[in-house]
């Protein structure tokens, strides 16, 4: 018979419904793993995140939690099944299956914590604040559109080193506020939502004009390294085209 559990999109949410299927001994193949929002159209008796059981009598490394949490964050719905098969196995087929690199699920996995750990390092890379003034205040914005659910695991980031001024990130997969002392999350939003330019672009553009050297210009690497869909977002590449014209007229 299928048990259907329906969770929420994290970390969190998976854990509390992997525990108690766990402890029911429930094979992966008699699992539907559905979104919160396909729940209440599919309703059918199974597990609610929360409202499951909490397992007993088995332990999860360290190594795991570490991979699972990376992969919560990765923007596709077969995580969650791979999790479970994953946490399954370990517990009943071998407890040192993470080791086992060329295991399709234990791949499959590591491939998805990667790209979420490339997905937080251009986070921190390419968030571009902007200055607003309310209420005789400075506040700062950024608009960011990262690939996958990584607003949680990359802004505290910004809370560590810009930590005496407020801000808001906002991207289409979440947002987190900033107010100096604690960091809040949001549901995502619109760009449209996002301020127009402030002085700081004219900051940016002269950085970086001063930074570019024309005799190491690689472009394919420049835009693996920095993907064109960032470059909206960022105040410097207005820059990009005339610059590599101008480096190969050198």
């Amino acid at each position: 018979m299928l048990t259907q559990v329906t969770i929420e999109n994290s970390f969190d949410s998976w854990r509390d419904a992997a525990r108690g299927l766990l402890s029911r001994d429930v094979a992966p193949c008699d699992v539907v793993w559905t979104s919160g929002e396909q729940g209440a159209l599919f309703e059918s008796p199974g597990v609610r995140a929360g409202g499951a059981a909490r397992g007993d009598g088995f332990r999860v490394s360290r190594e795991f939690i570490k991979l699972a949490s990376a992969v919560a964050c990765f923007d596709d719905a077969e995580k969650w099944p791979l999790l479970y098969r994953i946490l399954f196995r370990l517990q009943h087929e071998n407890p040192n299956l993470l080791m086992i690199e060329s295991d399709v699920d234990v791949r499959r996995a590591r491939v998805m914590e990667k790209a979420v750990g490339r997905d937080v390092h251009k986070f921190h890379a390419f968030v571009r604040f902007r200055k607003l003034r309310r209420l005789d205040e400075e506040v700062y914005t950024a608009w960011h559109e990262p690939t996958h659910f990584t607003v949680e695991r990359a802004t505290p980031f910004f809370a560590r080193r810009f930590g005496t001024m407020k801000f808001s990130i906002l991207t289409p997969k979440g947002c987190a506020h900033w107010d100096r002392e604690q960091l809040i999350f949001s549901e995502a939003v619109d760009r449209s939502l996002t301020p127009a330019a402030d002085e700081m672009e004219d900051f940016w553009l002269l950085y970086y004009r001063s930074i570019f050297n024309p005799f190491r210009l690689k472009v394919n690497a420049m835009k693996r390294e920095c993907p064109v869909k960032h470059w909206s977002t960022l105040p410097e590449a207005v820059l990009i085209p005339e610059l590599i014209r101008e480096a190969r007229s050198i």
